[in-house]
């Protein structure tokens, strides 16, 4: 003979939280939503159409539709996607020994002085090595 068990609500079970680890649960659930966002979800969280996007782009809805499906595209494409929704276009590049952070569209002088920041944390170019 099997045991009924009852369903429960996630609600019902957080209800009986704490106030501060329900907090905590709702922070972190926050950021793991946030990581996960598609280009159409992080333009919707900032309250921009698809017009909009388009406008400033200098082109037509249809595309930014189209844009917002893609799997892969250009960084160029994209930090000015990001842009177009107020946003700044980051990049971070993740070492077991560290992370150094790039820019997309980064000038030149910035590019050689993250290869420097790489080189120097991975050891390259250092004498006797």
């Amino acid at each position: 003979m099997t045991k009924a068990y009852r369903t429960v609500q996630a609600d019902e079970v957080i209800g009986t939280f704490p106030a501060e680890r329900r907090a905590r649960i709702k922070a972190r659930a926050t950021e793991l939503i946030a990581e996960e966002l598609g280009l159409q979800e992080l333009r919707k969280s900032k309250q921009v159409t698809q017009e909009q996007v388009a406008e400033r782009l200098g082109g037509k809805q249809v595309y930014v539709s189209r844009l917002e499906k893609r799997r892969d595209m250009k960084l160029s494409t994209l930090r000015d996607y990001v842009k177009a929704i107020g946003g700044d276009l980051q990049l971070i590049v993740t070492f077991p020994e560290g992370s150094v952070r790039l820019r997309a569209g980064a000038s030149s002088g910035r590019r050689s002085a993250v290869k420097k920041r790489t080189a120097a944390t991975s050891g390259v170019g250092r004498s006797g090595k």
